[in-house]
Formats: structure tokens, C-alpha cells, sequence
């Protein structure tokens, strides 16, 4: 998700702001082109935002699995994290071989699992004070 924002987010608006030096001969018109995609660009992620924030208080609300899913899956990485690392070249033991595509989905889900949280403190928070 966060490669997907960083993309759009950096080389798509500067394509577009870039674009914009060809389709407007006024420095004016130039402006305003470029903060009417800002802004839309501003709405979206505000939707985006509104739509996750949405997921986590859906998983709150549901049965102690839905709420507790992300850190039973972040300790089952940290335990093969910890056997391949420390246990196994320890005590001699067969060590798996780890393929990128562990490592990718560990850093996306440790990514998810510190927005998730961060969610959740911020909703809490936010429900205390209504």
C-alpha cells in the first residue's frame, strides 16, 4: 500500500504538474490546473484514509479472532524470524531457506501491523472523547 501511495503519490503528480507546462500558456492558468489536482489528489486521500479507518473499526467491533489476526500473524513471523536466525544455527538444526517473498510479505505486514495499531489507538481515542 505504501509503494502504491508512494508511486502515485511521487512520479504520477509529477508527470502531471509536468504535463501541465504543455497544455497552458499562462503562468495563471498553470496554478490553478495544478491546485484543482491537488486538491482532488487531497480528496482521494482522504477517502483512502476514511476507508481504512472504517476496516479497523469493523475489526474492533468483531470476535477476539478478527480483532486479534494481526499480532497472532506478527509473532508466527517473529518465531520463524527467530528459529532461522538463533535457534537453528544454535542447536545444528535444518535451516529453511527464506525466499524474498517472506521477506516482502514480513515488511508488508509489519507495515500494516503498525498502521492497524496506530488505527486503533487513534479510534479509541477518538470514541473516549465523544
Amino acid at each position: 500500500m505504501k509503494k502504491i501511495v508512494e508511486w502515485f503519490g511521487g512520479s504520477v503528480i509529477k508527470d502531471l504538474l509536468g504535463g501541465l507546462d504543455n497544455l497552458f500558456t499562462s503562468k495563471e492558468e498553470k496554478i490553478k490546473a495544478e491546485n484543482v489536482i491537488k486538491q482532488i489528489l487531497i480528496e482521494k486521500e482522504l477517502e483512502l484514509q476514511k476507508m481504512q479507518t472504517d476496516i479497523i473499526i469493523a475489526e474492533a467491533k468483531g470476535n477476539w479472532l478478527q480483532r486479534s489476526w494481526r499480532p497472532i500473524l506478527m509473532l508466527a513471523f517473529g518465531f520463524i524470524v527467530i528459529y532461522v536466525k538463533f535457534i537453528a544455527p544454535l542447536f545444528n538444526l535444518r535451516i529453511p531457506e527464506l525466499e524474498n517473498e517472506f521477506w516482502n510479505l514480513l515488511q508488508l505486514g509489519i507495515g500494516g501491523y503498525v498502521i492497524g495499531r496506530t488505527g486503533e489507538k487513534m479510534m479509541k481515542d477518538y470514541v473516549q472523547k465523544k
